[in-house]
């Protein structure tokens, strides 16, 4: 059984007429009356009721007319969503986020894609680092935006701009006048850090007085805020918050940003639309 047999018994249901099926069809009638012959034979009954002049649905026909109309109307829709989304008039990305992935360099990559193609949806996860790539081996996510550290072989990388991390205090903090900071005055302080960040300490001393781990850097923001401690952040997630002060760090620490993706994936349109969009940003950076 073909698409062309049932897309020829349908329009001679419609017209009833070999002759006019045809004309519509702009093939000739011999191969329409042969198609349908051969769709009778197939499904073992009889189709029209060929004594009359008009070429009418037998009560057989008239079920197989019902069911096949609905298949039809399926494949016709589903064709146009498949067209649709390969011309990036509707789609979805899936995007993971750690703690600090809402950093402003992340966040503008995303608003530039999300007004270049206003019609893709973009569904975003937050989770820690090793979550987010189990999710994308698994296929549950197209990219995450995560930190280079524990990367796997199975996974490729696209590097962001680095970022430069800072002391995150408040106003009245004693070291609110300071340019710089040593690493090693941190040492009796109570640190407030994003979960996993100890992988990017874990060559220091610091990390002796650590009273929590948080997953949202808001709430951290308001703690740290609120005096309860200071905490050790990318600059440019508080640099523009009234209550909170960043002092430079010695020696600097940078964290590299990337977008994890999985290799050898068939990415969907919106997905390779939306690596093409971020590319182009970071060109133009």
């Amino acid at each position: 059984m073909e698409i062309r047999q049932l897309e020829y018994f349908l329009m001679v249901s419609r017209v009833n007429s070999f002759t006019r099926a045809a004309e519509r069809l702009y093939v000739s009638q011999p191969a329409v009356t042969n198609a349908v012959r051969s769709l009778e034979d197939e499904l073992g009954i009889q189709l029209f009721d060929r004594s009359q002049k008009q070429a009418l649905l037998t009560t057989e026909g008239k079920i197989f007319f019902a069911h096949v109309e609905q298949i039809m109307n399926g494949i016709s829709n589903t064709l146009e969503e498949i067209n649709s989304l390969k011309n990036l008039g509707t789609g979805i990305v899936n995007i993971g986020l750690t703690a600090l992935g809402g950093i402003p360099s992340c966040v503008f990559l995303l608003k530039e894609f999300v007004e270049g193609y206003p019609n893709i949806k973009i569904s975003v996860r937050e989770d820690e680092t090793e979550k987010l790539q189990k999710l994308l081996v698994e296929d549950k996510l197209d990219f995450a935006f995560v930190f280079s550290g524990k990367e796997k072989s199975t996974l490729a990388y696209l590097e962001l701009p680095p970022q430069e991390l800072a002391l995150c205090c408040n106003r009245r903090h004693r070291f609110r006048r300071q340019n710089v900071l040593p690493l090693e005055e941190l040492g009796n302080e109570s640190l407030i850090l994003p979960k996993t960040a100890r992988d990017f300490f874990v060559d220091s001393n610091i990390l002796r007085n650590v009273v929590a781990e948080i997953s949202h850097v808001q709430t951290i923001k308001s703690l740290v805020s609120a005096g309860l401690g200071v905490s050790i952040l990318p600059e440019e997630i508080f640099e523009q918050d009234d209550n909170l002060i960043a002092v430079a760090l010695e020696p600097p620490i940078y964290l590299q940003p990337v977008i994890a993706y999985k290799k050898n994936r068939k990415q969907s349109h919106a997905a390779e639309a939306f690596l093409d969009s971020v590319r182009k940003e970071l060109k133009h950076a």
